[in-house]
């Protein structure tokens, strides 16, 4: 006798207690396809919103009272519109903690699956709610590989920054690994284990679990910190695997399955349409960080980018079948794409300490779509350490007479925090770019007071005027320059703010 049997064991059977249990696992799965319908018509709606801001949301005319005269009293709406978005900005103390508005919209999404997952009585029965759950884990999977697509459609359509992809990302990986845990869990107290390994259907669903089981594990933020080359072999090949593993389990999963799988087909095509084979040239810089220039002219293909966007890097004699995010740090050239680097394990660590200056690059990119500050009066643009990589090209198209925001001409309030001086030699400094490049050196200064200075920079535009903040840095600088964002959107303030985060 082998191994494996075809027949389904009785205890899973849904005709095993009758019309009971076939009746809820039937509504299970007519109700579940429903769900991609909420999701779409969400993405739907935050696209139409975003492409409305884009084409016309736009401040138009003068932009600032005169001198001498006073701001035009805000309506009541402007500012209950302000101080709603001045609580969805602020952000509480606490090393996890995001955004009013991110964790709103991240307990939309759970309280969303909980719906589905509870709704019509699911836990009249242990094979119903782990039917349920089954549901839940691959409904989500399409969101899942939209979500890590590394091309990031849904960043154009969308208008999100990469760090809000990587948190909501983040997210529904969980819901759908802890979902296929617990539908494994609640149809083993109705059939053993033991009994559901000899099914061939049973036994691949089982090894998916087992991976989601590792991405999981994985994931979590000390670890993937600590391992996080680890961490990507393990989320690319495992999630490889786990496609056809779920594909062979059961019938009604596979158009799911199969979307996924388009998903990542498509996210690899244009990866290797938008990949550039280049030469680069490497300079070690102060504070365990290295430069990366990529030689634009050494590829037939013109290459183009914006200020703020990012590429993918992979150097494959430092690091085999791995590409890691970097922000551009040098503005829009025909010459050389820097990319500012700090070494810290595994491809950087290995970069930082190679002995040949000059490597075989390929990158895929540019991608991202940077915020737009057209219509503002004044930017003010803050940097911590490497998140120079972000604010450097921002402030010199700002301030460039040929560029975008010629016509508008902003004022561009600049300071970068450094642990010490030496870190300016970074970026070049140049007068003549016609920016104020203030430079804070904690070594000298100790930290700087970020709330009170944004908030100072905000009271110097002026009544009325329009102010843009763009952050990247570290998260405490972040969390400072968001909360005093909040609180002058909260006095009546026409404030936006923008922010990148350390992290993956």
């Amino acid at each position: 006798m082998g191994f494996f049997i075809d027949k389904i064991p009785t205890a899973l059977s849904p005709n095993r207690d009758g019309p009971f249990i076939k009746d809820g696992t039937g509504f299970s799965r007519m109700f579940a396809p429903s769900y991609n319908l909420v999701v779409l018509f969400i993405f739907l709606c935050l696209t139409g919103y975003h492409f409305y801001s884009l084409h016309f949301g736009k401040v138009h005319g003068e932009k600032q009272p005169l001198l001498g005269a006073t701001a035009k009293p805000l309506s009541k709406a402007t500012i209950y519109y302000r101080r709603v978005r001045s609580l969805l900005l602020y952000q509480p103390a606490g090393r996890y903690a995001e955004s009013y508005g991110t964790m709103l919209a991240i307990a939309f999404y759970l309280g969303l699956n909980l719906f589905y997952l509870f709704f019509h009585n699911s836990t009249r029965h242990v094979t119903i709610f782990g039917d349920r759950l089954g549901f839940i884990a691959v409904t989500n999977m399409p969101l899942l590989f939209l979500l890590g697509a590394k091309t990031g459609l849904l960043v154009q359509w969308t208008g999100w920054s990469h760090e809000g992809y990587n948190i909501l990302h983040r997210h529904v990986g969980r819901v759908v690994c802890s979902a296929a845990v617990l539908h494994v869990v609640f149809y083993s107290l109705a059939c053993p284990i033991s009994v559901m390994v000899h099914v061939t259907t049973i036994f691949v669903a089982l090894l998916a679990t087992i991976s989601f089981v590792i991405i999981l594990i994985s994931s979590v933020a000390p670890l993937r910190a600590k391992t996080y080359e680890l961490f990507l072999y393990l989320h690319v090949y495992l999630v490889v695997a786990i496609l056809p593993l779920l594909y062979f389990h059961f019938e009604r999963v596979r158009p799911y399955v199969i979307a996924s799988a388009v998903v990542f087909v498509w996210d690899r095509i244009n990866r290797f349409k938008n990949a550039h084979h280049v030469i680069a040239h490497t300079t070690i810089l102060s504070g365990n960080t290295v430069k990366l220039s990529l030689d634009v002219n050494s590829t037939s293909h013109e290459i183009h980018w914006k200020a703020g966007q990012y590429v993918y890097v992979s150097i494959s004699n430092l690091a085999r079948q791995q590409a890691h995010p970097f922000t551009i740090a040098s503005p829009p050239n025909p010459n050389t794409l820097d990319l500012i680097i700090r070494a810290r394990k595994g491809f950087s660590k290995s970069l930082f300490l190679s002995e040949v200056s000059e490597h075989k690059v390929t990158f895929h990119g540019p991608y991202g779509t940077p915020p737009s500050f057209e219509g503002a009066d004044k930017v003010i643009l803050l940097a911590g350490g490497a998140g120079i990589s972000y604010a450097y090209p921002e402030a010199i198209e700002l301030a460039s007479s040929t560029g975008h925001y010629a016509a508008a001409n902003p004022e561009v309030d600049f300071l970068w925090v450094v642990p010490s001086r030496d870190f300016a030699t970074w970026v070049d400094l140049k007068e003549d770019y016609n920016v104020d490049f203030k430079i804070w050196v904690t070594a000298e200064q100790g930290r700087p007071d970020i709330k009170k200075y944004v908030k100072d920079s905000i009271i110097a535009a002026g009544p009325g005027a329009r102010v843009c903040i763009g952050v990247c840095g570290p998260a405490p600088l972040v969390r400072d320059s968001r909360n005093a964002s909040s609180e002058m959107l909260w006095e009546g303030n026409n404030v936006a703010f923008y922010s990148e985060n350390f992290g993956w």
